[in-house]
């Protein structure tokens, strides 16, 4: 039977490719991570100091973004308090709100130097304008 090497799914014989996570299956399902890889999409109540890096007006940016922060092992969330392009809602009482329809970049505060430098190489100018002040926390 084949396997979503991703979400580890089990499809019937002639099915190719996973609809859900858009890999192709494999034969044999590889192993499962050590508990040195984290999976910050389910981790991330295990940090308590979010702060805002960037308010992006493109999905395609803050995306990029994400990308690039998560190959690199950075958690990332993309929060608009509007509702638009990504989680809706607040991380806690003292959670900075985005405006309109920008959407905040946030990481914890130790990652935030490191998150910074690597969109920095990647956005160039694009992410130096959409970068948050510490006045701005």
């Amino acid at each position: 039977m084949p396997y979503c090497p991703k979400c580890r799914y089990e499809y019937n014989p002639g099915v190719s490719k996973c609809p859900d996570c858009d890999e192709y299956l494999v034969d044999t399902l590889p192993p499962e991570k050590d508990n040195d890889d984290i999976e910050y999409d389910d981790d991330f109540d295990k940090y308590d100091d979010w702060i805002p890096l960037a308010r992006m007006t493109s999905l395609q940016y803050a995306e990029m973004v994400q990308e690039i922060f998560e190959s690199k092992n950075i958690p990332v969330i993309l929060s608009s308090a509007s509702g638009h392009f990504a989680h809706t809602g607040q991380m806690g009482v003292s959670s900075f709100r985005s405006i309109g329809n920008f959407i905040a970049v946030m990481v914890p505060r130790q990652f935030a130097e490191d998150a910074d430098k690597e969109a920095e190489i990647v956005l160039g100018e694009t992410w130096t304008k959409a970068k948050v002040t510490p006045d701005q926390y």
